[in-house]
């Protein structure tokens, strides 16, 4: 199964705990994460829980245009900077979509 995951909450928001833990039990089962941030959501490069989903086999891609404004980290081995395309193709693709805005 496909899971895309959309963040819009920032660091500190207690949601972002709950992304964390559900994409590692997804991998855990075996299904694929992806996990697009965008908005104060970007700012989760910043937690080391966050980014070492990738360890876990999570795909995670932010949007550039949000890193930017927000100069959230870049240069991040394994993390995609993309564009609301593809958050597109992410929700098209997957088998479920779970939003936390």
């Amino acid at each position: 199964m496909k899971f895309t995951v959309l963040v819009h909450k920032g660091p500190d928001e207690a949601v972002v705990s709950s992304v964390i833990k559900i994409a590692k039990n997804a991998r855990a089962k075996g299904h694929d994460v992806t996990i697009f941030a965008m908005a104060p959501g970007v700012m989760n490069l910043l937690r080391d829980d966050f980014t070492a989903l990738i360890g876990d086999g999570v795909n995670i891609t932010v949007c550039e245009h949000n890193r930017s404004q927000y100069k959230a980290p870049e240069n991040i081995e394994g993390v995609k900077y993309g564009s609301q395309y593809d958050l597109a193709i992410y929700a098209q693709d997957c088998d479920r979509f779970i939003s936390f805005t």
